[in-house]
C-alpha cells in the first residue's frame, strides 16, 4: 500500500481520532460498577462415623481373601501348565488310537498339542509322564530302543 502524504494523511488521521473518540465513549457508558463478591459460609458436615457392621465386614472380607480352592490352583502358574500340556497330549493320543492305530505321527502330535496348550512346561510334562524322548525315536528310524540280552544259567 501507498504512503500518505499531505491532504489524504491528515483526513485519515482526523478519521482515526475520531473513532478513538467514539470508542472510548461507548465503553464509559456501557461499564457498571463493580460489587464485592458475596462471601458465603459454608457449612461443613461431620464426617460420617462408620457403624460396627460395616467394621466387621472389612475384617470379614481381609480373611476370606487369603484362601484358594485346589481347582483355582491347578488353573494358574507352571501347575496348570502341567495340567493342560498332559491333558493335551493324553486326548491326541486317545484320538490318534481310535483315528488311525499305529500311526508313527502319534507321537509327534500328541507332543505338539502339550506344547499348543501348555507351552514347554507342557511338552516336557507329557514327555516324561508318555516315556521320555524315546518314544520320538520311531520317526527317525526306531534306533531309540534298548538291546535285548538274554541271560544264561
Amino acid at each position: 500500500m501507498a504512503k500518505l502524504k499531505g491532504k489524504a494523511k491528515a483526513d485519515f488521521l482526523k478519521r482515526m481520532a475520531e473513532g478513538r473518540k467514539a470508542a472510548a465513549k461507548k465503553t464509559k457508558t456501557k461499564s457498571k460498577p463493580k460489587s464485592k463478591p458475596k462471601t458465603k459460609t459454608v457449612i461443613k458436615s461431620k464426617p460420617k462415623r462408620k457403624t460396627m457392621v460395616s467394621r466387621k465386614k472389612k475384617i470379614y472380607r481381609g480373611a476370606r481373601r487369603g484362601s484358594k480352592s485346589i481347582s483355582s490352583s491347578l488353573k494358574t502358574g507352571v501347575i496348570g501348565e502341567v495340567v493342560k500340556g498332559i491333558g493335551a497330549g493324553s486326548l491326541v493320543n486317545v484320538v490318534m488310537s481310535r483315528v488311525a492305530p499305529g500311526s508313527s505321527i502319534t507321537p509327534i502330535a500328541s507332543t505338539g498339542a502339550a506344547f499348543l496348550a501348555g507351552g514347554v512346561v507342557g511338552v516336557a510334562a507329557n514327555l516324561v509322564l508318555s516315556g521320555g524322548l524315546s518314544q520320538l525315536g520311531g520317526i527317525f528310524g526306531g534306533g531309540a530302543t534298548a538291546p535285548q540280552q538274554e541271560f544264561g544259567v
